[in-house]
């Protein structure tokens, strides 16, 4: 698929602008390094493993630099806004041939870091406190539509497999397909 066709997406750009909204840490309108590594810092705490501290900014510093600003270098004046967030993740996601594996190795760890009781599983309390480190505060009605929107079986837990799919799906499919419309980060913005 190309940029265009993600681009050309309502619903795919109003993915995009969700995960915007929720990454402006400090709500000024543009994401930065420091918006990003404020994140990083809330997730290593949730998941309780300082030592992993280094692994989760690295990862939180590639995905900025790699999927919202587009390959360029970045450093802590580098700005994106909304519409230079969604055009360049647009091309990440067609473009850059690892951006998949990329993605799921992501999902990998971040599984780890929420599933705090280490059962294997994501429950709806682990994923509210998970979302709480994106908007600020738990807003649960937020969290359990997206967590519901990923519990693909609807046993009351997320596996694995389903928080990863349901992620890759988010950004790697244009939002054509209604019959599963994962929402990882809660009700997209207006579209």
């Amino acid at each position: 698929m190309s940029p265009e066709k993600f681009l050309s997406s309502s619903v795919w750009v109003a993915r995009v602008k969700t995960f915007f909204q929720a990454m402006d840490v400090d709500r000024d309108g543009f994401l930065s390094l420091s918006d990003y590594e404020h994140t990083a810092d809330r997730l290593v705490e949730l998941g309780g493993d300082p030592s992993r501290s280094q692994e989760i900014r690295e990862l939180f510093r590639a995905l900025f630099k790699n999927m919202m600003a587009g390959g360029a270098p970045v450093d802590g004046n580098t700005r994106i806004s909304e519409e230079e967030c969604v055009a360049n993740a647009a091309k990440a996601v067609t473009l850059v041939e690892s951006a998949r594996e990329v993605a799921r190795r992501k999902n990998e760890v971040f599984f780890d870091l929420i599933d705090t009781d280490n059962s294997g599983e994501i429950s709806s309390k682990e994923y509210r406190k998970y979302l709480a480190i994106y908007f600020g505060e738990e807003d649960p009605d937020r969290a359990d539509q997206a967590f519901d929107s990923i519990d693909v079986d609807g046993n009351g837990s997320i596996s694995r497999d389903e928080f990863i799919e349901g992620h890759i799906h988010y950004w790697f499919e244009d939002g054509s397909d209604p019959s599963f419309s994962p929402l990882p980060y809660g009700p997209l913005v207006d579209h």
